[in-house]
C-alpha cells in the first residue's frame, strides 16, 4: 500500500476527513519522512521513501479538530446529534504507532551517529570533568 492509502485510511472514518485537502497530506507525508529499511536517510543517495504515517496524521489532526462537528440537529420528528471523537485520546493512538514520536519523546538518551569528517575531533572525555567543568563534549 502507497503511504498516501496508509494516511488516508487512518483519517477517512473522522469526522471532516473529506476536507483536508489532497496537498495537506502530502505536506505531512513529506514532513514524516524517517530511514528506509537499510537505514538510509531521507536526501542520501540509495534512499528509498519511508514514511511514519502516524506522524504524519497527529500534523492533520488539529486541521480536523478546528472543523465545526453537528452536535445537534433536528427536523420533523428526526434528531441527530453527533459528537467529535476523543482527540486526546486518538492522538495518543498514533503516537504509540509513530516511530517519530518513540524516537523523541522516550525521555531517553539517543545515541547520535556522529561522522568521521575533517571537522570533527574525537576527544576521549573520561576523567576530564575534575579538570575543566566547561568540558560538555565528545566533539571539539
Amino acid at each position: 500500500m502507497a503511504a498516501i492509502d496508509d494516511l488516508n485510511a487512518l483519517l477517512v472514518n473522522l469526522p471532516n476527513a473529506a476536507l483536508v485537502p489532497e496537498q495537506m497530506k502530502l505536506d505531512a507525508l513529506k514532513g514524516a519522512l524517517i530511514p528506509d529499511a537499510a537505514q538510509v536517510w531521507p536526501g542520501n543517495l540509495g534512499y528509498i521513501p519511508t514514511h511514519d504515517v502516524y506522524f504524519a496524521a497527529i500534523s492533520i489532526i488539529g486541521f480536523l479538530q478546528a472543523q465545526p462537528v453537528i452536535r445537534q440537529s433536528s427536523s420533523e420528528g428526526t434528531s441527530v446529534a453527533v459528537d467529535a471523537p476523543n482527540w486526546s485520546g486518538l492522538v495518543s493512538w498514533y503516537r504509540t504507532m509513530s516511530p517519530v514520536s518513540q524516537a523523541t519523546s522516550n525521555g531517553l538518551l539517543q545515541r547520535v551517529a556522529i561522522p568521521d569528517a575533517p571537522h570533527v575531533s574525537r576527544t576521549d572525555m573520561t576523567g576530564r570533568s575534575q579538570l575543566n567543568d566547561n568540558v560538555d563534549t565528545d566533539v571539539s
